[in-house]
């Protein structure tokens, strides 16, 4: 009796055994604990997740962290950081498969645009983003289309048509980053939104926005203003 209730106690304080019991208990660190596994030579696990938390400012700096700023922070190696970047890629995908599942219609594009975000504010390059909706504005997909250098993304009008086409889409978004710059769209970038806005009215295809996330924010090339602020 007495073994079982040490037992018990052991699980109530480990946040492995908080988590099969009461996971809605369990702290940021221990989230962290659970997911690192251990901890280093030097530092406990508890020691070395609260230390995480505070070097990249809580879990939202956490998410918006690349994989070679994780492996700077000393304790982490190459599989805790593997860890830490397959359960933030979870957290994507089920946002994205939450937003394709929703009852409602059009698709909420605030849910859209944080996803974007989560998507495109730790890229240190500069990454093209296709969004599609059918003829009721709900989302089809969300695809990564291209992948450029530090300043510049290669994108092809035709390239674009053609995933819009395999959709079989009625409206889309285009959205891009500038890597550790402003959201402030370039002179290339209102060409690209203008031109592929222009081409797509003659297959039936309204383009209705062009998002360019920076370090400041989300700027929309439609409305010509800032659409979220950072």
């Amino acid at each position: 009796m007495k073994e079982n209730l040490k037992l018990s106690r052991i699980a109530y304080l480990d946040p492995r055994g908080k988590s099969l019991n009461n996971p809605d208990s369990l702290e940021d660190w221990e989230l962290i604990a659970i997911l690192i596994g251990k901890g280093s030579k030097l530092k406990g696990v508890e020691e070395l997740s609260r230390e995480f938390l505070v070097e990249f400012s809580g879990l939202s700096g956490f998410i918006n962290s690349s994989p070679s700023q994780l492996l700077k922070f000393q304790g982490l190696g190459k599989a805790k950081v593997a860890t830490l970047m397959a359960a933030r890629e979870l957290v994507n995908r089920l946002k994205l498969d939450i937003i394709k599942k929703e009852a409602n219609f059009p698709t909420n594009l605030e849910h859209l645009i944080e996803l974007v975000y989560l998507r495109s504010i730790r890229a240190v390059r500069e990454c093209f983003f296709l969004i599609t909706l059918n003829g009721i504005k709900k989302l089809i997909n969300l695809e990564l289309i291209s992948k450029g250098s530090l300043s510049e993304v290669g994108v092809h009008t035709r390239d674009i048509v053609k995933l819009i086409l395999d959709d079989g889409a009625s409206y889309c978004i285009i959205t891009h980053n500038h890597p550790k710059h402003s959201s402030f769209p370039s002179p290339e970038d209102y060409t690209l939104y203008n031109t592929l806005k222009s081409f797509l009215m003659h297959i039936e295809v309204e383009l209705i926005d062009q998002w360019v996330v920076g370090v400041d924010g989300i700027f929309s090339c439609n409305q010509r203003k800032m659409i979220k602020e950072f």
